[in-house]
C-alpha cells in the first residue's frame, strides 16, 4: 500500500469517521468553532490545541467495527500542539513505542475543510529508509475556483523517542493558525496491508484552544 493511499486514509478518516460519530475521542463540543467566519471572512488567531485521548480506540480502516489497543505505537493517549515563540510545537504521545508500528504515519490538521481558506496539514511519515519527514499541505488555494491545494516539504527534524513523536515547525514556513478546529491522526500499515488509524479531534474533545494574546484576527496564509 502506498504512503499516498495511507495518508488520504488518515484525511478520510478524519474528516469523515470522526465527524459520523467515531467514539475514538473523548466527549463534549469545542466551543472555540464558530458558526461563521464572521465579518471580513476573518477570524482570531490561535494559540494551538491540547488534545487528549483513550487508550485502547484504534480502529481498522476498512472494518470500523471495534476498538484495538494494536499497534500500541499508533494509539493517541496526547496531542499538543502550541506557539511557542517563534514556531509551533507539536508532540504525540502514544500507548506504546512508536517504533514497533509498522509504516507509522502522523497527521496534525488545522482548520476546517468547509473554510479552505484557514486550511492546513502538518504529515510526519516515516521513510523506508527509517528517516522521519515532514510535508505541509495547504488547502487555501481550495477558496479560489479552479485553486488546488499545494504541497511542500518542511525542513524541521522529526524527534522520535519512545512514545513520543514531536518537531517545531517555524510559525513563517506554515500559514497562519485559525481558531477554527484541530484535527490529528495516526496511522500504521500492517503485514496483511490493512490500515490501522486512530484519531484526536477538537470536534469531540473538551476544548482546550488558546487564543493568541493581543490578536483579533487572521486572513489564512
Amino acid at each position: 500500500m502506498t504512503r499516498r493511499l495511507r495518508s488520504t486514509l488518515v484525511g478520510v478518516a478524519l474528516l469523515g469517521v470522526v465527524i459520523a460519530g467515531c467514539s475514538c475521542s473523548s466527549s463534549g463540543p469545542d466551543s472555540s468553532v464558530p458558526s461563521t467566519l464572521g465579518s471580513g471572512n476573518t477570524l482570531p488567531e490561535s494559540n494551538g490545541f491540547t488534545c487528549d485521548d483513550p487508550k485502547g480506540d484504534v480502529i481498522d480502516a476498512a472494518k470500523q467495527t471495534e476498538l484495538l489497543s494494536e499497534p500500541a505505537g499508533i494509539d493517541l493517549v496526547k496531542v499538543d500542539a502550541h506557539v511557542d515563540g517563534d514556531a509551533l510545537a507539536v508532540t504525540f504521545t502514544t500507548a506504546g513505542p512508536i517504533s514497533l508500528a509498522p509504516e507509522p504515519f502522523f497527521d496534525l490538521l488545522q482548520g476546517a475543510m468547509s473554510a479552505p481558506a484557514y486550511s492546513w496539514e502538518i504529515r510526519a511519515e516515516q521513510r523506508p529508509s527509517g528517516e522521519w519527514v515532514l510535508g505541509l499541505t495547504d488547502f487555501s488555494p481550495l477558496a479560489t475556483a479552479g485553486g488546488t491545494a499545494t504541497s511542500t516539504g518542511l525542513s524541521a527534524p522529526v524527534t522520535v523517542t519512545g512514545n513520543t513523536l514531536s518537531y517545531r515547525v517555524p510559525l513563517d514556513t506554515i500559514p497562519a493558525i485559525a481558531t477554527l478546529q484541530w484535527n490529528f491522526g495516526s496511522s500504521s500499515t500492517q503485514a496483511d496491508t490493512s490500515v490501522r488509524i486512530d484519531d484526536c479531534t477538537s470536534l469531540s474533545s473538551a476544548t482546550t484552544t488558546t487564543a493568541a494574546p493581543d490578536s483579533t484576527t487572521t486572513t489564512g496564509g
